[in-house]
């Protein structure tokens, strides 16, 4: 394991289960679900290599490029079976925001720089590097499935496709699966599956798109040496 993932693994298992289950959430938030649907586990995997297969991942790929921004309710489902609810903003490149409802006391954002957690009832901050983080690749300004990540799975079924990748600096970090609807493409789950099996599901509601969002959602102001949210 590269410095850079004990370092990550060692902030995680310094939380609480719960942090660490937002920690791996934050993989895939630069992007949009709309509901949750069923994935297609019945459907074979499909060689990485079929013509098909290549066009239908670039198409995946220019349509996460076309997300600039969005605002949504989410759903997030636990490894322990919990389940949270909040509001996510994010705003591409390198800036999301989630927000938790009570009673659950976490805040999750990224400002361009740094990726910062907070635990409102322990008034506590864990701040990392968000480039050292997966949380980095879906919300950089030019998302690549050629450029840090390997793609592990493609499948497709009736209505439904569904890629699975790996960081390649990083596979320790484990698993992300996107579930997308086919015609009209959009993604409507995504999953990640770390290296002790667990899996944290996130699905989002009433999202909306390219609208302009406040700067202030994604500032902070050193206290100490602590970083706040605004």
């Amino acid at each position: 394991m590269s410095a850079s993932a004990k370092s990550w693994w060692a902030t995680i298992k310094g939380l609480s289960t719960a942090a660490a289950a937002l920690l791996l959430v934050v993989t895939v938030a630069g992007l949009t679900v709309s509901a949750l649907v069923a994935s297609p586990a019945s459907a074979a995997p499909r060689s990485l290599k079929d013509p098909e297969v290549v066009g239908e991942v670039n198409r995946i790929q220019d349509y996460l490029n076309g997300i600039t921004s969005l605002e949504s309710r989410f759903i997030q489902v636990n490894p322990d079976g919990s389940s949270w609810s909040g509001k996510v903003y994010v705003q591409r490149p390198g800036k999301f925001r989630f927000e938790y409802d009570p009673p659950v006391p976490h805040l999750l954002v990224a400002n361009g720089l740094w990726f910062i957690h907070v635990d409102k009832q322990l008034k506590e901050t864990n701040v990392l590097p968000l480039i050292k983080t997966p949380a980095h690749f879906l919300v950089r300004n030019d998302i690549s499935f050629k450029k840090g990540l390997t793609i592990t799975k493609y499948d497709k079924a009736p209505g439904l496709m569904q890629v699975s990748v790996i960081t390649d600096d990083n596979p320790e970090l484990g698993e992300m699966t996107l579930t997308f609807t086919d015609k009209p493409l959009e993604l409507r789950k995504w999953s990640i599956r770390d290296v002790q099996d667990n899996t944290t599901q996130v699905t989002l509601q009433n999202t909306r798109f390219g609208m302009k969002l406040d700067p202030k959602l994604f500032k902070f102001v050193e206290q100490g040496d602590s970083i706040k949210a605004e």
